[in-house]
Protein backbone atom coordinates (compact mmCIF):
# COMPACT_ATOMS: atom_id res chain seq x y z
CA UNK A 1 0.00 0.00 0.00
CA UNK A 2 1.43 3.42 -0.60
CA UNK A 3 0.37 6.20 0.92
CA UNK A 4 -1.03 9.54 -0.03
CA UNK A 5 -0.35 11.49 3.58
CA UNK A 6 -1.87 14.71 3.74
CA UNK A 7 -1.30 17.03 7.38
CA UNK A 8 -4.12 19.88 7.87
CA UNK A 9 -3.66 22.38 11.05
CA UNK A 10 -7.24 22.08 11.63
CA UNK A 11 -10.13 20.16 10.55
CA UNK A 12 -13.75 19.61 12.18
CA UNK A 13 -13.06 15.97 11.47
CA UNK A 14 -10.57 13.87 9.77
CA UNK A 15 -13.25 11.24 9.07
CA UNK A 16 -15.34 14.30 7.26
CA UNK A 17 -12.48 15.09 5.28
CA UNK A 18 -11.98 11.13 3.62
CA UNK A 19 -15.74 11.43 3.27
CA UNK A 20 -15.71 14.50 1.21
CA UNK A 21 -12.34 13.36 -0.98
CA UNK A 22 -14.06 10.19 -1.12
CA UNK A 23 -17.13 11.97 -2.55
CA UNK A 24 -14.72 13.64 -4.97
CA UNK A 25 -13.46 10.28 -6.24
CA UNK A 26 -10.17 10.30 -4.29
CA UNK A 27 -8.33 7.32 -4.78
CA UNK A 28 -7.57 4.57 -2.20
CA UNK A 29 -4.59 5.74 0.25
CA UNK A 30 -5.10 8.75 0.84
CA UNK A 31 -4.31 9.76 4.96
CA UNK A 32 -5.31 12.53 6.45
CA UNK A 33 -3.70 14.08 9.68
CA UNK A 34 -5.11 16.77 11.43
CA UNK A 35 -2.91 18.52 14.47
CA UNK A 36 -6.46 19.43 16.18
CA UNK A 37 -10.07 18.39 15.24
CA UNK A 38 -13.15 20.81 16.13
CA UNK A 39 -15.47 18.24 16.18
CA UNK A 40 -14.10 15.10 15.94
CA UNK A 41 -16.33 12.06 16.80
CA UNK A 42 -16.21 8.29 18.23
CA UNK A 43 -18.28 5.13 18.17
CA UNK A 44 -22.15 5.68 18.39
CA UNK A 45 -21.51 9.26 18.09
CA UNK A 46 -20.16 9.81 21.50
CA UNK A 47 -17.64 13.17 20.68
CA UNK A 48 -13.71 12.59 20.85
CA UNK A 49 -11.78 14.99 22.50
CA UNK A 50 -9.09 16.49 20.16
CA UNK A 51 -6.39 17.85 22.25
CA UNK A 52 -3.76 19.28 20.20
CA UNK A 53 -0.39 17.32 20.24
CA UNK A 54 -2.27 14.26 20.20
CA UNK A 55 -2.89 12.29 16.53
CA UNK A 56 -5.79 12.37 14.74
CA UNK A 57 -6.11 10.42 11.39
CA UNK A 58 -8.21 9.02 8.99
CA UNK A 59 -7.61 6.75 5.78
CA UNK A 60 -9.05 6.42 2.85
CA UNK A 61 -10.20 2.59 1.81
CA UNK A 62 -11.65 0.71 -0.99
CA UNK A 63 -10.93 -3.11 -0.07
CA UNK A 64 -10.60 -6.05 -2.22
CA UNK A 65 -10.39 -9.68 -0.98
CA UNK A 66 -8.46 -11.79 -3.42
CA UNK A 67 -9.32 -9.26 -6.47
CA UNK A 68 -13.01 -8.86 -5.80
CA UNK A 69 -14.37 -6.08 -3.92
CA UNK A 70 -14.98 -6.75 -0.48
CA UNK A 71 -17.99 -7.04 1.01
CA UNK A 72 -19.40 -4.68 4.02
CA UNK A 73 -19.11 -7.52 6.67
CA UNK A 74 -15.63 -8.43 5.43
CA UNK A 75 -14.92 -4.89 5.61
CA UNK A 76 -16.02 -4.69 9.40
CA UNK A 77 -13.36 -6.74 10.28
CA UNK A 78 -10.71 -4.29 9.35
CA UNK A 79 -11.45 -2.67 13.09
CA UNK A 80 -9.15 -5.32 13.90
CA UNK A 81 -6.37 -4.90 11.55
CA UNK A 82 -6.30 -1.16 12.56
CA UNK A 83 -6.01 -2.17 16.50
CA UNK A 84 -3.27 -4.51 15.83
CA UNK A 85 -1.55 -2.20 13.73
CA UNK A 86 -1.76 0.29 16.44
CA UNK A 87 -0.07 -1.66 18.47
CA UNK A 88 2.82 -2.44 16.66
CA UNK A 89 3.26 1.30 15.75
CA UNK A 90 3.21 1.65 19.62
CA UNK A 91 5.85 -0.76 20.08
CA UNK A 92 7.96 1.38 17.21
CA UNK A 93 7.87 4.36 19.68
CA UNK A 94 9.53 2.43 22.21
CA UNK A 95 7.69 1.48 25.09
CA UNK A 96 9.42 0.85 28.24
CA UNK A 97 9.93 -2.84 29.13
CA UNK A 98 7.06 -4.41 31.04
CA UNK A 99 4.46 -2.36 29.21
CA UNK A 100 1.29 -4.20 28.77
CA UNK A 101 0.24 -3.65 25.86
CA UNK A 102 -3.13 -5.47 24.43
CA UNK A 103 -6.34 -5.27 22.65
CA UNK A 104 -10.01 -5.44 23.67
CA UNK A 105 -13.14 -6.64 21.78
CA UNK A 106 -14.11 -5.34 19.22
CA UNK A 107 -11.34 -2.71 18.85
CA UNK A 108 -9.84 -0.64 21.37
CA UNK A 109 -5.97 -0.50 22.10
CA UNK A 110 -4.88 -0.72 25.61
CA UNK A 111 -1.58 0.58 27.65
CA UNK A 112 -1.48 -1.07 31.29
CA UNK A 113 -4.97 -1.68 31.02
CA UNK A 114 -6.22 1.84 30.36
CA UNK A 115 -7.55 2.63 27.38
CA UNK A 116 -5.00 5.18 24.87
CA UNK A 117 -6.49 4.83 21.37
CA UNK A 118 -9.87 4.97 19.27
CA UNK A 119 -10.81 3.85 16.30
CA UNK A 120 -14.00 4.20 14.38
CA UNK A 121 -14.93 2.64 11.01
CA UNK A 122 -17.07 4.66 8.19
CA UNK A 123 -18.33 3.57 5.20
CA UNK A 124 -20.81 4.02 2.29
CA UNK A 125 -22.18 1.66 0.04
CA UNK A 126 -23.32 1.76 -3.69
CA UNK A 127 -27.21 1.75 -4.73
CA UNK A 128 -26.94 -1.72 -5.34
CA UNK A 129 -25.67 -1.92 -1.74
CA UNK A 130 -21.43 -3.23 -2.61
CA UNK A 131 -19.15 -1.64 -0.94
CA UNK A 132 -18.04 2.05 -2.35
CA UNK A 133 -15.08 3.09 0.32
CA UNK A 134 -14.22 2.86 3.98
CA UNK A 135 -13.00 5.36 6.15
CA UNK A 136 -10.52 4.21 9.02
CA UNK A 137 -10.40 6.98 11.99
CA UNK A 138 -7.84 6.35 14.50
CA UNK A 139 -7.31 9.04 17.52
CA UNK A 140 -3.95 8.19 20.21
CA UNK A 141 -4.04 9.65 22.83
CA UNK A 142 0.07 10.81 22.98
CA UNK A 143 -0.05 13.51 25.43
CA UNK A 144 -3.35 14.09 27.33
CA UNK A 145 -6.27 11.94 27.74
CA UNK A 146 -9.56 12.71 28.75
CA UNK A 147 -10.99 13.27 32.42
CA UNK A 148 -14.02 11.87 33.97
CA UNK A 149 -14.56 8.85 31.53
CA UNK A 150 -16.57 5.53 32.64
CA UNK A 151 -13.41 3.68 31.85
CA UNK A 152 -9.39 4.28 32.68
CA UNK A 153 -7.79 6.30 29.82
CA UNK A 154 -4.06 7.02 29.46
CA UNK A 155 -1.62 8.69 26.95
CA UNK A 156 1.71 7.22 25.70
CA UNK A 157 3.74 9.98 27.36
CA UNK A 158 2.64 8.85 31.08
CA UNK A 159 4.21 5.50 29.92
CA UNK A 160 7.60 6.89 28.93
CA UNK A 161 6.62 6.97 24.94
CA UNK A 162 7.32 10.05 23.58
CA UNK A 163 5.84 10.70 20.00
CA UNK A 164 5.05 13.39 17.08
CA UNK A 165 1.74 13.45 15.69
CA UNK A 166 3.51 13.10 12.24
CA UNK A 167 6.40 10.81 13.53
CA UNK A 168 3.22 8.12 15.15
CA UNK A 169 1.31 8.54 11.74
CA UNK A 170 4.39 7.51 9.79
CA UNK A 171 4.71 4.23 12.21
CA UNK A 172 1.19 3.53 12.22
CA UNK A 173 0.86 3.84 7.91
CA UNK A 174 4.09 1.03 7.91
CA UNK A 175 2.40 -1.30 10.22
CA UNK A 176 -1.27 -0.62 8.58
CA UNK A 177 -0.24 -0.86 5.35
CA UNK A 178 1.42 -4.80 5.93
CA UNK A 179 -1.41 -5.93 7.53
CA UNK A 180 -3.42 -4.00 4.90
CA UNK A 181 -2.05 -5.97 2.19
CA UNK A 182 -1.66 -9.65 3.89
CA UNK A 183 -5.62 -9.20 4.81
CA UNK A 184 -6.63 -8.44 0.94
CA UNK A 185 -4.40 -11.24 -0.09
CA UNK A 186 -5.23 -13.95 2.35
CA UNK A 187 -8.47 -12.25 4.22
CA UNK A 188 -8.99 -12.33 7.92
CA UNK A 189 -7.34 -15.29 9.29
CA UNK A 190 -3.34 -14.04 9.85
CA UNK A 191 -5.42 -10.65 11.19
CA UNK A 192 -7.56 -12.28 13.78
CA UNK A 193 -4.21 -14.50 14.70
CA UNK A 194 -2.58 -11.63 15.84
CA UNK A 195 -5.15 -9.67 17.54
CA UNK A 196 -5.81 -12.81 19.47
CA UNK A 197 -1.93 -12.75 20.28
CA UNK A 198 -2.40 -9.40 22.09
CA UNK A 199 -6.33 -9.49 23.26
CA UNK A 200 -7.26 -8.91 26.84
CA UNK A 201 -9.71 -11.53 28.60
CA UNK A 202 -9.32 -14.71 25.60
CA UNK A 203 -9.66 -17.18 27.75
CA UNK A 204 -10.84 -15.90 31.44
CA UNK A 205 -14.29 -14.66 32.53
CA UNK A 206 -15.76 -11.43 31.06
CA UNK A 207 -19.00 -9.04 31.19
CA UNK A 208 -20.73 -8.67 28.07
CA UNK A 209 -22.71 -5.31 28.50
CA UNK A 210 -25.08 -5.40 25.40
CA UNK A 211 -28.14 -2.37 25.08
CA UNK A 212 -30.74 -4.65 27.07
CA UNK A 213 -28.76 -7.26 28.90
CA UNK A 214 -25.31 -8.47 30.57
CA UNK A 215 -24.11 -11.87 29.53
CA UNK A 216 -21.29 -13.58 31.75
CA UNK A 217 -19.18 -16.04 30.61
CA UNK A 218 -15.85 -17.48 29.43
CA UNK A 219 -14.50 -15.19 26.36
CA UNK A 220 -13.57 -18.53 24.18
CA UNK A 221 -12.59 -16.80 20.63
CA UNK A 222 -13.28 -14.59 17.58
CA UNK A 223 -15.32 -16.33 14.53
CA UNK A 224 -14.62 -15.97 10.89
CA UNK A 225 -16.44 -12.41 10.89
CA UNK A 226 -15.01 -11.18 14.07
CA UNK A 227 -17.49 -11.99 16.57
CA UNK A 228 -16.85 -12.57 20.49
CA UNK A 229 -17.72 -16.19 21.09
CA UNK A 230 -18.75 -16.51 24.61
CA UNK A 231 -19.32 -19.64 26.62
CA UNK A 232 -22.06 -18.88 29.33
CA UNK A 233 -21.81 -20.86 32.81
CA UNK A 234 -23.70 -23.63 31.29
CA UNK A 235 -21.32 -24.77 28.17
CA UNK A 236 -24.04 -23.07 25.83
CA UNK A 237 -21.77 -20.67 23.26
CA UNK A 238 -23.47 -17.07 22.37
CA UNK A 239 -21.83 -15.57 20.19
CA UNK A 240 -21.57 -11.70 20.19
CA UNK A 241 -21.45 -8.71 17.30
CA UNK A 242 -21.62 -5.91 19.46
CA UNK A 243 -21.44 -4.85 23.19
CA UNK A 244 -18.70 -3.30 25.72
CA UNK A 245 -16.64 -6.12 27.73
CA UNK A 246 -15.42 -6.46 31.05
CA UNK A 247 -13.19 -8.24 33.00
CA UNK A 248 -15.00 -10.36 35.27
CA UNK A 249 -14.10 -10.02 38.84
Amino acid sequence: MKWDLRVFDSLDSTNEEIRRQAEAGAAEGLAVLARQQTAGRGRRGRGWTSVPGNMFLSLLLRPQLNGQRASPAQAATLSFLTAVAVLEAIDLAGPAAGTQLTCKWPNDVLVDGAKVAGILLESRTTPDGALGWVTVGIGVNLVSHPADTLYPVTALNRHGIEAMPEDFAGWLLARYGYWYDRWQAEGFAPVRAAWLRRAQGVGQPVIVRLPDQELRGTFIALDDGGALILELPDGRRHTVTAGDVFPAG
